[in-house]
């Protein structure tokens, strides 16, 4: 009898030998290829689509979105209104930093008024309205508006919580996320699983985002195998990857606008002649066929149908290249003009230049990495700059606010506004949609403030795009309308 018994030793010893092995494996780690690193690892410096999207690995908001642009709690368990003014934010127990502190209302403040204040923050005109943040105790915070402010739980979702006591520039981030942050810089950020996960699930697969600004070599490294996701793609992947079968495309509506600034750094700028010759320049039905394969629809306004505050009654302007070249006349530029267009890579500013050049406007292509293009941008100082704005909680007040409002750092007002535009009637109208809480009037107030925005012409939209992604075969992963690319919502099978 002893035979047997001997034999089931060294079968439970193998199969327990085998399970040990199998979980000390490394797990290969999910890879998302995208245009650009993030701008940086402070989460409150840089109002930018794709560092948000990175860096919501990391760092949890009081407030998230769903994938239908729907509010739902996140560090925050519930919140109420004692009146139209006020809001009590019950914190969610048992939450931990990934050094162990633990999270209270001490660090919601601190972070909400390092948002507001910090002279370098990019997330200022998501809270205009706010008067203060206090600590009602541990797990509680009071907010308080100046006036009634009806999309403040929206506004919270870009900005995340720090603790208490984070240095002026984060360089060595510590939040509540599913993810840590390893490596920053170069051609990867890695992250790795956090040890605590509020959200009670389990540590999955590290995260890697591979940098890679030419879409054709973000696709190249999805078809070879060596990422699971590629991002922001083009028309030719998409006709590409029809034809694999290795890989599938994703192509949804959303939210970003490509649109020019003619900032106020190029003085001949300033008359709207110019401005006004370079909107009748372009073909938007054209360029949205010849850039993006028509994955995108023409725009006449910096927003997309869908997103709240879209004016249905701003219609996209009609190509005239010859009243265009007729205007550069009267504007004392007969002969045309000659102008530095910027972009970051990928942006076809190629296709965009030809239809300038059909009405005298000759546009020398300068291409720079976006860190530095944006860098410069904050400065004020690109004058002709070809890029593209999202409204990542589907208000157009996301724009008005941020972009185009007068800068204003007391309130937060004018954070993002690259291109110095300033309208008193624009500022009076955004204000008050601020405050409204009638949503037809709050809706009737953005759409009047972006008519009087497009007519004054400093900003030029072109193309309201969708979203283009490329997935490996095995992976599950669905676009989020915010853009967010959330390694916890990617599953390979």
């Amino acid at each position: 009898m002893r035979k047997p018994f001997v034999s089931l030793s060294l079968v439970l010893a193998a199969a327990f030998a085998a399970a040990l092995a199998a979980c000390s494996k490394p797990v290969p780690p999910l890879k998302i290829a995208i245009h650009s690193a993030p701008l940086g690892v402070d989460p409150h410096l840089h109002n930018e689509s794709l560092t948000s999207a990175v860096l919501a690995n990391v760092y949890d908001g009081l407030t998230e979105l769903d994938h239908d642009f729907g509010v739902r709690a996140a560090l925050a368990a519930g919140w109420s209104n004692p009146d139209e003014k006020t809001w009590v934010f019950r914190i969610r127990p048992a939450v931990a930093f990934h050094d162990g502190r633990p999270l209270t209302a001490g660090d919601v403040v601190f972070s909400l008024e390092r948002a507001r204040h910090h002279p370098e923050s990019g997330l200022a005109s998501y809270l205009v309205e706010v008067e203060s943040v206090r600590e009602i105790d541990p797990l509680t915070v009071e907010v308080r508006t100046r006036r009634p402010f009806a999309p403040l739980l929206a506004k919270l979702t870009p900005v995340y919580i720090v603790p208490r006591g984070a240095p002026s520039r984060i360089e060595d981030p510590v939040g509540t996320g599913p993810y840590r942050l390893v490596q920053s810089g170069g051609e990867f950020v890695r992250m790795v699983p956090a040890e605590r996960d509020w959200r009670g699930g389990h540590a999955g697969a590290p995260l890697t985002f591979v940098v890679e600004p030419r879409p054709d070599e973000r696709l190249r490294l999805l078809l070879s195998g060596e990422v699971d996701v590629a991002a922001d793609l083009d028309e030719i992947a998409v006709k590409v990857l029809e034809k694999v079968e290795c890989c599938s495309g994703l192509v949804r509506p959303g939210s970003a606008v490509e649109y020019l600034h003619l900032g106020a750094s190029d003085p001949r700028f300033n008359d709207r002649r110019v401005r006004e010759a370079v909107n009748l320049a372009v073909d938007r039905d054209r360029y949205v066929a010849e850039a993006h394969g028509g994955l995108g629809q023409a725009v006449g306004q910096m927003a997309v149908p869908g997103v709240f505050g879209y004016a249905p009654d701003v219609r996209t302007p009609r190509r005239d290249p010859v009243r265009a070249r007729a205007l550069l006349a009267e504007a004392g530029y007969p002969g045309g003009l000659d102008v530095v267009l910027e972009h970051r890579p990928g942006r076809r500013a190629d296709v965009l230049a030809r239809q300038l050049a059909e009405a005298g406007i000759r546009a020398e292509l300068r291409e720079s990495a976006w860190p530095d293009l944006y860098r410069r941008l904050r400065r004020g100082e690109v004058g002709f700059y070809f890029g593209g704005v999202v409204s990542p909680t589907a208000e157009a007040s996301d724009v008005l606010d941020g972009y185009v409002h007068t800068r204003d750092e007391a309130r937060g007002y004018g954070a993002s506004n690259h291109s110095r535009y300033s309208s008193a009637r624009a500022d009076e109208l955004i204000e008050a949609a601020s405050s409204s809480l009638d949503l037809v009037k709050r809706r009737e107030l953005l759409q009047e403030a972006m008519r009087v925005v497009m007519g004054d012409l400093r900003f030029v939209p072109l193309a309201g795009l969708y979203q283009v992604n490329g997935v490996r075969r095995g992976v599950e992963f669905q676009p989020r309308v915010d853009l967010r690319l959330l390694g916890r919502e990617i599953v390979r099978r």
